[in-house]
């Protein structure tokens, strides 16, 4: 009856492959068969609060992934999978039982396997004789298949106090292949006041954490693994969440905030060196676990292993003829940041001479001691860039990038597709000529925690991919929906374009200029800057000539529309407000083009 379970895998993630085979019928032997299943809202609710979900598709596999709520049990939970060509089930390719048990948080992933390319399928589970609401899911097209994908590019969805419209508004769409999130599916905070606003049914409880705030216990920053689980379990209860998973295999790779913000291999910033170096080996562990666990993604973790070689996820997926993504990982290899958010104004790196600024020429000032302001944000151009050329950080570390050239520049694709966690573009800000006073006039760096930090490795990665046609990086991070033309020298600009990019702003997190306006409002000492907060997308555009479109105070969700080998179409579907619950429905859209060969953002 049910097909070949090829393979167990128990990296504490169940990992179940099964091979999609023609299932032979069943004969009646006259024995009465098990009741028919539940298929009432509330009890799936109750069994399958997280609903389910599929990702990582190839031409011949998909990932599964469902979570069973624990009632009464023990031990082991039994839950059966079925996966067909049809909604109505009536023709089962593959089925298969597995157990789903408390170590992997009563998570199972099934990697079903010998599937037909480019073909949609349906897939459900049943436990406890409840069975799951249906999710349907489409494999890969073969990569010599000249096929004009259309998908989904997303990143960022802040659950405080916001709702998940954005959400809304894709699902309202004519269908995607498939949903490309770039990073921050969760936040492991629950009240930041940097960017966090609390709101009614939109919190989210953190049983042991990291107390973020001296004054306010309640305040906290996950740190152990039963910290990241739960919040992934509270996310993925949102209806929106579940239904965008039912409906598309995502293809997820992760940002700063699955772990901590600003994140640097296993350092968190949560302190700003307040308390010293944040190294904790153990937290990021348990931040990649629960990533896994509650990811489709087609990638192993090792439990026995430390970060980052317990997990890898930096990967090639190819879709067709005409598209090759190549997902990076920018947070478990990088270098520290440049400036050290401890360091004195008078400091350099360690062994720099006399020749190389101190930090406080690069804008680290006595007043902001242990802050991200002057030394990962707002940081200035003129002090920063010899500062950063004698340290040279790396982003991606010495193996992932030299496997990232590589695997670019032998492909076949016509599109290169960068699934890049934080933006290419050069983002600078010249404030010199507004009246504010002279201590904060310059032209800044807005963060360094995106690839502006680490200036030498971006330019000896565009160097490499110098005569790469067609490549085209797609960002989350920044909160904002940016178009940009990003040249080898971000301030030479004679020289034609090495790639195009295209930024993606938060599902629902605080926007760029929302952000920046907190900042503002948070010390009386910034308030001569706050008549230009407004004028944020002219300042940056005036100043960042690379970037061809600028909206930096929406959320939403972008779509990308292949035409083989002519041009790609990406448009932005912008929402305003995702603080009230009721979404209504005002959806605003911006479209771009890039032809074949020109490296051009082209407004449509």
């Amino acid at each position: 009856m049910s097909s070949r379970v090829l393979r167990r895998n128990f990296l504490r993630g169940f990992v179940v492959t099964v091979a999609a085979s023609q299932l032979p019928g069943c004969g009646d032997d006259g024995a009465p068969g098990p009741p028919d299943p539940s298929t009432d809202p509330e009890d799936q609710d109750r069994v399958f609060p997280q609903g389910l979900a599929s990702g990582d598709p190839s031409p011949s596999s998909v990932m599964l992934w469902v979570r069973v709520e624990p009632e009464d049990e023990t031990g082991p939970i039994a839950v059966h999978f079925e996966v067909a060509t049809d909604d109505a089930f009536g023709s089962i390719v593959a089925e298969g039982d597995a157990d789903v048990v408390a170590d992997a948080d009563h998570t199972l992933r099934v990697k079903v396997t010998e599937l037909d390319p480019y073909t949609t399928y349906f897939y459900r589970f049943t436990a406890r004789n409840v069975q799951s609401i249906a999710g349907r899911t489409k494999t890969a097209p073969a990569d010599d298949a000249d096929v004009s994908p259309r998908f989904a590019f997303a990143a960022c969805q802040d659950f405080i106090g916001r709702y998940y419209h954005a959400w809304k508004a894709l699902a309202a769409e004519p269908e995607v292949d498939f949903v490309l999130y770039l990073g921050d599916y969760i936040y492991e905070t629950n009240g930041d006041p940097d960017f966090q606003t609390s709101g009614s049914d939109r919190a989210i409880t953190i049983p042991d954490g990291v107390q973020l705030l001296e004054d306010d216990p309640n305040v906290k920053g996950a740190r152990t693994l039963g910290d990241y689980r739960g919040i992934y379990k509270q996310y993925r209860r949102d209806a929106d969440l579940r239904k965008i998973h039912s409906l598309y295999p995502f293809i997820a790779i992760w940002d700063d905030h699955e772990f901590a913000n600003d994140a640097w291999q296993d350092h968190a910033t949560d302190f700003n060196e307040a308390q010293g170096d944040e190294k904790s080996p153990e937290r990021r562990h348990a931040a990649s676990q629960a990533w896994f666990e509650y990811q489709p993604a087609d990638v192993e973790f090792d439990a026995a292993a430390s970060p980052p070689s317990d997990i890898r996820i930096y990967r090639t997926l190819r879709y067709g003829k005409h598209v090759e993504l190549f997902l990076t990982d920018q947070r478990s290899y990088r270098s520290d940041h440049v400036i050290p958010e401890g360091a004195a104004p008078t400091d350099r790196p360690a062994g720099a001479p006399d020749t190389v600024p101190t930090y406080g020429e690069a804008g680290k000032s006595a007043l902001f001691p242990n802050s991200e302001v002057f030394t990962r944000n707002f940081v200035i151009k003129e002090g920063f860039d010899p500062i950063e050329a004698y340290v040279k950080p790396t982003m991606l570390g010495a193996e992932q990038k030299t496997w990232l050239v590589d695997a670019i520049t032998s492909s076949a694709a016509t599109w290169k597709i960068w699934g890049n966690q934080t933006q290419l573009v050069q983002m600078l800000i010249d404030i010199r000529e507004f009246d504010i006073p002279d201590m904060f006039k310059g032209i800044y760096y807005f963060t360094v925690d995106q690839w502006d930090g680490y200036r030498t490795e971006r330019k000896e990665i565009l160097t490499a991919l110098q005569g790469v046609s067609n490549l085209v990086a797609l960002t989350g991070d920044i909160h904002a929906f940016y178009a940009a033309e990003v040249h080898l020298d971000p301030d030479d600009l004679t020289d034609a374009p090495t790639l195009v990019e295209y930024v993606t702003a938060g599902i629902s997190s605080s926007p760029v200029q929302e952000i920046t306006q907190g900042v503002v409002d948070s010390s009386a000492g910034f308030a001569p800057l706050a008549p230009l907060v407004p004028q944020f997308d002219q300042i940056l555009t005036a100043t960042s000539p690379e970037y061809k479109y600028a909206s930096s105070n929406m959320h939403g969700v972008s779509i990308i529309e292949v035409d083989g080998a002519s041009e790609i179409r990406v448009t932005f579907l912008q929402v305003a407000d995702v603080k009230t619950k009721d979404f209504d429905g005002n959806v605003s859209k911006k479209s771009f083009r890039t032809v074949a060969g020109q490296n051009k953002v082209e407004a449509l």
